[in-house]
């Protein structure tokens, strides 16, 4: 039964390497794309009606579903499957592939080559851009498969791969990534170089540099600390355009909720109530801070807020604009 496994094969093949591809373009570091056994469910009841219909063909009259015979292949398939999955994988670079076919043998699931991904460039020339790249670089002594660092786990792969990148662009100093294999978990756990983080620019340049840490934060997942520069910024903000005089009334240090009254004073008469308030995000990013805890609920909290600070500066910026009009 070629055909069964080796449509298999290809479909697991296909599924890793669009985990990779996805880890590297969408995710930050420590975030993680799983691959499920279910996934191939599909692929494998197809499989296996296209070999109750090669049976029909030379036995018309015999019918396999329930039987021993059949219950045998599908238990097969299954351990194909796990085999495939559970193995060691190894990846080659696009610059060598292997040469001819490589055969089945089930050990392990045969050599994968590592997908273009189209990431962030921080060179000189790219400045941030996403530009494609390939595995490998130029100048490469060796062109044999990339070597993992792998954990005797039967059953229980571990695996971690350093994945090497070059623009495609520029062909400078390449990327590498560092990524952690626990079973079917793939995670993102270093790269030589960080993507460069673009600050928008309605948010005001004194507050960028607070802004930018935000955004670092978040996706080396430390979201209580994303909170806290976001919550800089805006407070910083609060500062910088309130007139000193209404800050000077208040005794004592100022809290967030006076500071947010101030500055609603400061916007203009016709500046739209439903459009997101500074002060409910301040107050947001103080509940995230209180609570301590940076699990997925809260990070989805945060970046709604975000979008929200983001939605504030927006508006302010296109009134500031809309008025020098006048």
């Amino acid at each position: 039964m070629p055909h069964l496994t080796s449509n298999l094969e290809d479909a697991v093949s296909r599924r890793v390497q669009s985990a990779i591809k996805e880890l590297l373009e969408n995710k930050h570091l420590f975030q993680s794309i799983q691959i499920d056994e279910k996934e191939f469910d599909a692929v494998m009841k197809e499989a296996i009606e296209f070999h109750k219909i090669e049976v029909a063909r030379v036995q018309p009259n015999v019918k396999l579903d329930g039987t021993p015979y059949l219950n045998n292949v599908i238990e097969n398939l299954k351990k194909d499957r796990d085999q495939l999955l559970y193995s060691n994988w190894y990846f080659f670079l696009e610059s060598s592939p292997p040469r001819g076919a490589k055969p089945v043998d089930f050990k392990d699931l045969p050599s994968l080559q590592l997908p273009s991904v189209r990431v962030s460039c921080v060179s000189r020339q790219c400045k941030g851009t996403l530009q494609p790249h390939n595995s490998g670089f130029i100048g490469l002594r060796s062109h044999f498969e990339l070597q993992s660092f792998d954990l005797i786990r039967p059953g229980q792969p571990f695996q971690i791969f350093s994945l090497p990148y070059q623009c495609q662009n520029c062909k400078e100093e390449p990327l590498v990534f560092l990524v952690k294999r626990d079973n079917l978990k793939l995670t993102l756990v270093g790269r030589s170089k960080f993507p460069e983080v673009s600050v928008p620019s309605y948010i005001p340049e004194a507050q960028s540099k607070f802004y930018k840490n935000a955004i670092i934060a978040n996706q080396t997942n430390f979201v209580l600390a994303a909170a806290l520069y976001l919550r800089t910024v805006v407070e910083q903000y609060f500062y910088s355009v309130i007139p000193d005089e209404q800050k000077k009334a208040i005794a004592g240090n100022p809290t967030g909720d006076e500071l947010a009254d101030l500055y609603a004073k400061t916007l203009p008469e016709n500046f739209p109530s439903n459009f997101p308030s500074l002060k409910k995000a301040y107050s947001d990013l103080s509940v995230i801070l209180h609570s301590g805890k940076e699990n997925d609920e809260v990070k989805k909290d945060f970046l709604a807020i975000c979008n929200a600070v983001d939605g504030h500066f927006k508006a302010a910026q296109l009134f500031k604009e809309i008025s020098k009009l006048k």
